[in-house]
């Protein structure tokens, strides 16, 4: 998710790009020369990141939701092989973290940054299947608590996707498990073998 959004907003902040209008910050994948950084917030190794601006994202907490008892899928169950299928609703709170030397700039760039991802969250969504995007919202701006040479507009929202999964039922699991020891002359020795990561023992 953060990879996505990631490379949405490099798109509006790198050299030459058609979006007006043109801004005083380019982001280049040089991270030697870019003008402005845009990377994960957990980036600890750039060293210009205290000297130059930049936009760090990363996520706070992460949610599961339900829309069905045992979040039951409406798929039907495929017998032929025994999958059972899931869904339930996902949500991620992203903080993005504008940051400069001068306050004004960092709120600058925190204000470019909510227009663009607001006025881009309809096509944002259809583009990466997102369920939905919550309002944009500009934090005030603040020292960085990261480095207090640094100023930073925090911009933060929520996205939403969906998650599908599926399992085989764990009755089937354990008949299997019972057919094998069924199987084996000797189900200590066998149990042994599997304690000790042994492969299992020939048919």
């Amino acid at each position: 998710m953060l990879g996505v959004f990631i490379d949405v907003i490099r798109q509006r902040f790198q050299e030459g790009s058609s979006i007006d209008p043109i801004l005083p910050w380019v982001w280049t994948s040089d991270l030697a020369t870019t003008g402005l950084f845009v990377e994960n917030g957990w980036n600890e190794n750039i060293e210009a990141r205290n000297v130059r601006p930049g936009i760090w994202l990363d996520r706070e907490q992460n949610i599961y939701g339900k829309v069905s008892i045992g979040d039951q899928d409406q798929i039907p169950v495929v017998r032929q092989v025994r999958l059972e299928s899931f869904y339930c609703p996902g949500e991620m709170d992203i903080i993005i973290d504008c940051t400069s030397t001068q306050r004004g700039e960092s709120m600058l760039i925190g204000s470019v940054l909510q227009d663009y991802l607001h006025m881009t969250s309809n096509y944002i969504q259809a583009i990466f299947g997102l369920r939905d995007m919550s309002s944009v919202i500009l934090g005030r701006t603040t020292p960085f608590e990261k480095d207090t040479k640094m100023w930073t507009s925090p911009v933060q929202f929520r996205a939403g996707y969906e998650i599908r999964w599926a399992t085989m039922p764990i009755a089937n699991v354990l008949n299997e498990i019972t057919a094998r020891i069924r199987d084996q002359e000797n189900p200590e020795t066998f149990y042994l073998d599997v304690a000790l990561r042994a492969p299992y023992p020939p048919d």
